[in-house]
């Protein structure tokens, strides 16, 4: 594994481009937040946060249904496919460490933890609009292009080698086993709904059911090798280094304007649903551009995500 850097990244950012980019990530370890930004103070404002401002003024006119005009996502099918699947799983990954972070509280913070709760419920939201959109192309479009993406970088290349999410299961059973049925309702029916919209995206995109690691030979819930780990980093282009909090904010806020940027343009479909999962998954799909407007702008603000009306 590459050694982390000894001070925080706080890089010149760059301004929207026309076309969106998939550029690397920069993240820090799963479990370590971000530094203080080294860049800042009250007369010479962080560098590497500079543009967010600019991107929120994208974010809310495409949230408001206007045409971008800047970060357009790619026009051919099979290009916006491979766009989709980068870019939504890179703001996952910046979720699920936010998501973390919220799950610890419950356990750490003062009595009762009811902000975040629904802080963790907030984020379980969005992490299923964003594998709504990541996921969002057709099976045929993912078979000639994402899944032999994955093969050629490894056989039996899985989500479940994703560094980011690995903590999450054992912690959200800890808040489960630790607070009363009431208290955590919220984060519980944001984790069912996210759990249905998995199992149909997964339906879609796979007909048969066989992920690339059970093709392979190997069972599931095995846990990845330090090995696989950093395969799954360098297949996403995600570099782990010590981040300014400026750095991680205008990361995550880049990549939720170009999410909200493609939506404008070429929609978010749904995802075919069982019979009584349907209008749920479709709630949120409408939902899912104001959603998306009020991370970015409490990841921008350095909040934690506003919940009223998202449950």
């Amino acid at each position: 594994m590459p050694q982390l850097t000894t001070t925080p990244c706080c890089p010149t950012a760059t301004g929207p481009t026309p076309r969106g980019l998939v550029e690397p990530l920069a993240l820090p370890e799963p479990g370590t937040r971000p530094d203080p930004c080294p860049g800042g103070g009250r007369q010479r404002p962080p560098r590497c946060g500079q543009f967010l401002e600019t991107d929120l003024v994208l974010i809310r006119a495409a949230a408001g249904g206007a045409r971008p005009v800047a970060l357009l996502a790619p026009e051919d099918p099979r290009r916006r496919a491979r766009y989709r699947w980068a870019v939504g799983h890179h703001a996952a990954f910046a979720v699920w460490q936010q998501l973390r972070h919220a799950l610890e509280s419950t356990l750490t913070g003062p009595e009762p933890p009811t902000a975040a709760i629904r802080a963790a419920a907030g984020l379980y939201d969005l992490y299923s609009v964003l594998f709504l959109y990541a996921g969002s192309c057709s099976a045929q479009q993912y078979a000639a292009t994402v899944r032999p993406d994955m093969t050629d970088h490894h056989p039996a290349f899985s989500g479940e080698w994703a560094p980011d999410h690995e903590a999450i299961p054992s912690l959200l059973k800890r808040v489960r086993a630790d607070l009363p049925d009431t208290a955590a309702l919220p984060l519980t029916g944001a984790v069912r709904l996210n759990h249905r919209i998995h199992m149909s995206v997964a339906r879609k995109l796979v007909p048969d059911g066989a992920s690339l690691l059970q093709q392979a030979g190997r069972p599931p819930g095995r846990g990845p090798s330090p090995a696989e780990r950093d395969l799954y980093d360098a297949y996403f282009a995600v570099r782990r280094q010590r981040v300014c909090t400026s750095a991680f904010a205008s990361q995550l806020v880049r990549r939720l304007a170009q999410v909200l940027c493609d939506i404008a343009v070429h929609g978010l479909p749904g995802s075919p649903a069982r019979p009584g999962h349907a209008e749920d998954i479709e709630a949120l799909r409408l939902r899912a551009p104001e959603l998306l407007r009020r991370l970015a702008e409490d990841t921008a603000a350095g909040l934690p995500p506003r919940t009223e009306g998202l449950l």
